[in-house]
C-alpha cells in the first residue's frame, strides 16, 4: 500500500494505512533536531512534562523505568494511529502520503486539540493547502518560566529543543519538498 500512496493516491487521516503510521513513527524516532528522537528513560521536557520514547507523555510514562525499543515503537504506533483517527474527525478530505506524514508529525508535537483548533486545520478544510502548510511556522514558540519565547530568535534556539528545525521539516514535507 505504501507504493500506492507514493504514486499520488489520496487518503483521509483516519484511513491512514499501517505503512504511513510506521513511516511517521520512524520519522519521529530519528535522532536529529527536526524530530522528537527516542529516549528510553523518562525525562522532563522543556515544559516540565514527563516524556519518554519519541515524545510520549501521559499515564504510560513511568518515571525511572527503562523502556525497550520495542516498547517505544508500540507506544508510538498506538498513539499515532489514535491521533490520526482524531485528526480525521476535525479535518475532512483526502491527502497525499507526504501531507499526512507532515501533519501527523506536527500534531504529534502540538497535540491533537491544538491541531484541530488551529488556523491550519481551518485552512485544510477550506482547501487552502499551501497556506495551511505555512501556518506551521506560527507554532515555533515555547513557554519558559512563564514567558512565551520565540524559538526562531538566536538567544532561545538552544533552549527550544529543535522546534524551529521541526517546523521547517514539517513545512517542507507538507509541500512535498523535504
Amino acid at each position: 500500500m505504501a507504493d500506492d500512496t507514493s504514486k499520488g493516491k489520496k487518503i483521509g487521516f483516519a484511513a491512514a494505512p499501517l505503512a504511513l503510521v510506521l513511516a511517521l513513527v520512524a520519522a519521529l524516532g530519528q535522532n536529529d533536531s527536526a524530530h522528537e528522537g527516542r529516549k528510553f528513560v523518562p525525562y522532563r521536557d522543556s515544559a516540565g512534562i514527563w516524556t519518554v520514547c519519541a515524545g510520549i507523555t501521559g499515564p504510560a510514562v513511568v518515571p525511572g523505568k527503562t523502556y525497550t525499543p520495542a516498547q517505544c515503537e508500540q507506544l508510538e504506533t498506538t498513539y499515532v494511529h489514535t491521533m490520526l483517527g482524531h485528526m480525521g474527525r476535525c479535518v475532512r478530505g483526502e491527502y497525499q502520503f507526504h501531507e499526512i506524514k507532515a501533519w501527523g508529525h506536527f500534531a504529534y508535537n502540538v497535540g491533537t486539540a491544538g491541531f484541530c483548533s488551529s488556523t491550519a486545520a481551518k485552512r485544510l478544510n477550506a482547501g487552502e493547502r499551501t497556506a495551511a502548510c505555512s501556518e506551521m511556522w506560527k507554532w515555533r514558540f515555547v513557554t519558559i518560566n512563564g514567558v512565551k519565547r520565540d524559538c526562531a530568535l538566536p538567544q532561545w534556539r538552544a533552549k527550544c529543543g529543535g522546534i524551529t528545525d521541526r517546523r521547517q521539516w514539517e513545512m517542507a514535507t507538507c509541500r512535498g519538498t523535504p
